[in-house]
């Protein structure tokens, strides 16, 4: 009987172990689905994609073709050259020789001192020479004398522009013996430089392609208090006058003519437009002893294309009112004005350009200079 029982007892235990267990189990089947719902709701971040960069070319400059490398170097200026450019290396050297790259030159004496003047004079009979008879445009602002205008006509035969700004000494005279040694000349472009009514009469003897005229001076109109500045004046008038017949005589086959500033009269005027029948463009801003209200004004806008009068503004036009040394020495501080400018010219004259390579024949490459090159090179991508 007491086995019975106890027999009938073992059940219960089992039971109870196994319910037990299950609830464990249930538990720990639980407790992994919280965990799994818990990443599930955690957020998916993805790896960054890679990049992929090409590396860009390095330009080798000392490879670009010749043809371009002059079209690049004829940017950035007659100093930068012979100062930079050619101390690059032996090729730049060779190649700042070439003629080809000395045929358009602009040159100013932007320090507008004397001693900028001399500097640009010799620096400009160096670039004459080396363009060897091919320099076709020339602008020498504010450096131009009688004997740089005889050694730019005796070599620069087939100069055909041609352009002196602010020289105020006299030419008249040298005019007429360049201007024979200029036969394909097409334009002379004078800015506060006197030309003569001889030397107006020489262009048309031996300028016959010359095309445009352009004799510009600073614009005023002078009041007289006694007669010797009436007199002076009336001088003045005259010899502008004398200018004007020459043009309108002489210079049958100009198209383009300007003379910013001129004291001429209607009786100057109406003889540049007898003599000058081809004139497309005639600028008379300046002109301020012109009266055009009128038959002579009706005649001007009928005859010129493009006509500019008396009274137009000159505002912008260039050199029409700087201020130079030459024209008002008190106001002038040579020493404030050139400022960082002071080493700018020199040695210019220490050396002759062309002995460079005794200098400096190593073969290699200047690379202080040529980084100066590369920082304006890289404007042209």
């Amino acid at each position: 009987m007491s086995l019975r029982r106890r027999s009938s007892s073992f059940p219960a235990t089992t039971s109870t172990s196994t319910s037990s267990s299950n609830q464990v189990t249930m538990a720990s089947t639980s407790t992994s689905n919280r965990h799994r719902r818990k990443s599930r709701k955690s957020k998916f971040v993805p790896k960054p994609k890679q990049v992929w960069r090409v590396k860009q070319p390095t330009r080798n400059w000392l490879e670009l073709p010749s043809d371009l490398m002059v079209n690049i170097l004829q940017r950035i200026g007659v100093h930068d050259i012979l100062e930079n450019a050619q101390k690059v290396c032996t090729a730049w050297r060779e190649l700042c020789k070439d003629p080809a790259l000395w045929r358009v030159i602009y040159m100013d004496n932007f320090t507008r001192t004397p001693r900028g003047m001399i500097a640009c004079q010799d620096m400009c009979k160096h670039v004459v020479d080396r363009s060897q008879g091919q320099m076709l445009e020339l602008t020498m602002i504010g450096f131009c004398n009688p004997d740089l205008l005889q050694y730019v006509a005796d070599r620069l035969s087939h100069l055909k522009h041609l352009q002196i700004v602010c020289y105020f000494d006299e030419l008249c005279g040298v005019w007429s013996e360049a201007l024979k040694k200029l036969p394909l000349l097409e334009e002379l472009n004078l800015v506060r430089t006197n030309i003569s009514k001889e030397d107006i009469e020489a262009a048309g003897r031996y300028c016959p392609l010359l095309k445009t005229l352009k004799v510009n001076q600073k614009t005023f109109r002078s009041w007289h208090d006694d007669e010797d500045d009436i007199q002076e004046h009336e001088e003045a008038m005259i010899f502008e006058n004398e200018l004007a017949f020459a043009i309108g005589k002489n210079l049958p086959g100009l198209t383009h003519l300007e003379l910013i500033g001129n004291h001429m009269t209607n009786v100057g005027l109406q003889t540049i437009l007898d003599g000058c029948c081809r004139l497309e463009s005639l600028d008379l801003r300046g002109c301020l002893y012109l009266d055009l209200k009128g038959d002579l004004g009706k005649r001007c806008s009928q005859q010129i294309k493009h006509l500019k009068l008396p009274r137009d503004s000159v505002e912008g036009w260039p050199h029409i009112y700087e201020t130079w040394s030459d024209d008002d020495d008190d106001d002038y501080d040579d020493d404030e004005y050139l400022g960082h400018y002071d080493d700018f010219y020199n040695g210019y004259s220490d050396y002759d350009y062309d002995d460079y390579r005794a200098l400096y024949d190593d073969g290699e490459t200047d690379l202080e200079n040529l980084s100066e090159m590369m920082a304006f090179m890289a404007m042209f991508g």
